[in-house]
């Protein structure tokens, strides 16, 4: 046997005992039998009814949970998803951009979340990056940003004060991931067929239910066609089993660039990711390989968020401008585009406060949600002015001295506590 056939059957025998212990860590998350069970239902009841118990539907449900999880559990080991109880898509505009969202119910989100929580979810994370921060435990956008912040802690000691960022962005993410590319991830990380199968089943059970709907005749056909074959696009955003997909579907360009490629300053968060060198060729010859795989995958990078930039002009990353001094300092400020956009939002509120279509008690919500983002950066200033532009538009309701000191006067605004306990004993002021 020569030294080649010797490395070829040691490389076998790694692989197959590497698979054995996948299969015996995974044994009981790749099998539909145990994975689709009454015990798992009843536990994802208590999640799924997290913050939302007070929902009449919600409520509903869980009278007749018995009854709804029985038919439900029978109908999966009968080999048939549950029709989709609501197949409504809300429409929203979010910085001009038109995005459907499909509002799950709690009867469809229990089978995600069973199928998620016990088969995906373990088995999947498994095979991710670290630094790919979105939708697991103990990661998020606080997770991300960290890391972001170690990674351009680590570079400025490497590279000194000036290096490059290579960040990208996939154009329409959701829209654009190909049914077939799940189904590969999928194959790659699964045995069980009906555990593949019912995945598959969900993801594309969105889809169908628009083409129903929009399309008739041969028309209709073709498309239930492509959808059946898996040459459809695209995921609905809402669902948590989408969620899930979108995390793994482009871990094979993450691999590359960490494992293959070596960069070790590399993060993503589901459409967002950079990358940090200290050279500028290097990373254009890193995005020309990025681009042939996410081809492969059947994803296309947004030309106009995709850019080379020096550290010390600054970079855009979730919200937050990132810039370098040239003592090696790390300065954090918040976007003039979502500054701009705030201060939009409060004079539109003094409008819809005025009409009746919006209460204060919403407009405090929305302003304290914005200062809470304020915190992930140096925000003096912008917050200073804001306030402000809120202390004249609302008399500083709830947040200024301006509103401290009127309350308690004859014009005042009341608390909504104190209405309410004005209005039960009937002795409201005037």
């Amino acid at each position: 046997m020569t030294k080649y056939q010797r490395a070829k059957a040691r490389i076998a025998r790694d692989r197959a005992l590497k698979a054995e212990k996948r299969s015996e860590k995974f044994k009981y998350n790749d099998n539909f039998n145990s994975v689709i069970s009454t015990q798992h239902f009843v536990e994802a009841l208590g999640k799924c009814r997290k913050g939302v118990s007070w929902k009449g539907s919600v409520q509903k449900y869980t009278q007749n949970a018995i009854v709804e999880i029985s038919r439900t559990v029978n109908s999966l080991e009968n080999g048939v998803l549950p029709e989709l109880s609501s197949v409504n898509r809300i429409v929203l505009y979010e910085r001009g951009k038109r995005r459907e969202i499909v509002p799950i119910t709690i009867r469809d989100r229990m089978t995600q979340r069973v199928l998620c929580d016990y088969a995906l979810v373990p088995v999947l994370q498994n095979s991710l990056i670290y630094d790919n921060g979105a939708s697991m435990k103990d990661k998020g956008v606080d997770f991300a940003r960290k890391r972001l912040v170690g990674h351009l802690q680590k570079a400025v000691k490497e590279y000194g004060s000036e290096f490059y960022i290579l960040t990208f962005d996939f154009k329409s993410f959701f829209d654009s991931i190909p049914h077939q590319t799940c189904l590969d991830v999928l194959n790659q990380n699964f045995t069980d067929r009906y555990i593949k199968g019912l995945t598959m089943a969900i993801i594309k059970s969105y889809e169908k239910s628009v083409i129903n709907r929009t399309y008739t005749g041969e028309e209709r056909e073709k498309m239930l066609e492509r959808l059946d074959k898996n040459l459809s696009h695209g995921i609905c955003l809402g669902s948590q089993i989408s969620q899930i997909m979108a995390l793994v579907v482009p871990n094979k360009l993450d691999h590359y660039v960490k494992d293959q490629r070596k960069f070790k300053h590399y993060i993503r968060y589901m459409d967002d990711g950079m990358v940090i060198s200290d050279s500028k060729e290097a990373l254009h010859q890193l995005y020309a390989e990025m681009k042939q795989i996410a081809d492969e995958l059947g994803l296309t990078f947004n030309d106009k968020k995709t850019r080379i930039i020096k550290s010390t002009r600054g970079f855009v990353f979730m919200k937050v401008r990132y810039r370098i001094a040239p003592t090696g300092k790390i300065i954090k400020s918040l976007t003039k585009a979502g500054i701009v956009r705030m201060r939009r939002k409060l004079k539109k509120f003094r409008r819809l406060v005025d009409r009746g279509d919006m209460t204060l008690d919403d407009v405090y919500n929305s302003m304290q949600s914005w200062l809470a983002h304020t915190k992930v950066a140096m925000s003096y200033h912008a917050k200073r002015n804001m306030l402000k532009l809120y202390n004249d538009l609302f008399d500083g309701y709830k947040l200024t001295k301006k509103y401290e000191h009127i309350k308690g006067g004859k014009n005042g605004e009341l608390l909504q506590t104190d209405k309410w306990h004005e209005f039960r004993w009937n002795c409201y002021s005037a």
